[in-house]
């Protein structure tokens, strides 16, 4: 399974997402892996690094290039990943295009902001670009730093139904604006891994989610070929 993690806006929550959801399933016994697409940055390479005492270890590629990156996920695949979680970064289309062409799931942080709103809009182009070359992507919007109780945040779970006619679904599911995730990543843990319990359920949650939409996904795609090959 590949999960894409994307938006071309920074500061959503593309990284802590991304990290948080290799730490589950590798907390599962799945083999699992993250890659980082930042070629300036190498943020969540660096993160990684800062793991040294963690319980669990969990193994961060850096991209080579662009045009390499679905070489590159072909070759962690043949390594034995069965999960492999793309960490996509913000202010680049090529990365965006790709991402979005080879992910079995793509998922879309969003801020309740008008800010993120609006430039939510560019994505949108983008995605629409993608959907000529393939209309089949499952996916979904990620609510982070969601409180969820004032006025403001319930006009933006609405607002987000809106790009159902995108092809766009909202989880149910939502990180709330906690300090577990900047604490934890400064030493280099997710916090899913932290003692915030409150933190910690609502990544399972999410990750639970998201699972159960894969399965989902999986027995459809299974069923369609079934009949394919009962119809011929």
């Amino acid at each position: 399974m590949i999960i894409a993690v994307t938006n071309l806006k920074g500061g959503v929550g593309k990284s802590t997402i991304a990290r948080n959801l290799a730490a589950y399933f590798i907390k599962k016994k799945v083999k699992t892996c993250i890659v980082d697409t930042d070629l300036e940055q190498r943020t969540t390479c660096d993160w990684q690094e800062r793991r040294d005492e963690a319980e669990i270890r969990i193994p961060v590629f850096p991209m080579t290039t662009v045009q390499a990156l679905p070489k590159d996920i072909e070759t962690h695949s043949s390594d034995g990943y069965k999960i492999i979680i793309i960490d996509g970064v913000p202010q680049m289309d090529q990365v965006a295009t790709r991402t979005m062409l080879i992910a079995d799931i793509l998922l879309i942080p969003i801020t309740p902001s008008i800010d993120d709103l609006k430039s939510f809009e560019r994505f949108l182009t983008r995605f629409e670009e993608v959907k000529i070359h393939r209309d089949d992507i499952p996916t979904f919007l990620v609510l982070n730093k969601f409180g969820g109780r004032s006025n403001e945040d319930k006009e933006v779970r609405t607002a987000l139904k809106l790009f159902g006619e995108y092809g766009i679904t909202p989880l149910k599911s939502a990180l709330g604006d906690r300090v577990a995730h900047r604490r934890a990543s400064k030493y280099g843990l997710t916090a899913y891994e932290w003692e915030d319990e409150r933190a910690r359920g609502e990544v399972a949650e999410l990750c639970r989610e998201i699972e159960a939409k894969f399965k989902s996904l999986t027995n459809r795609r299974q069923n369609a070929k079934s009949k394919k090959k009962i119809n011929r």
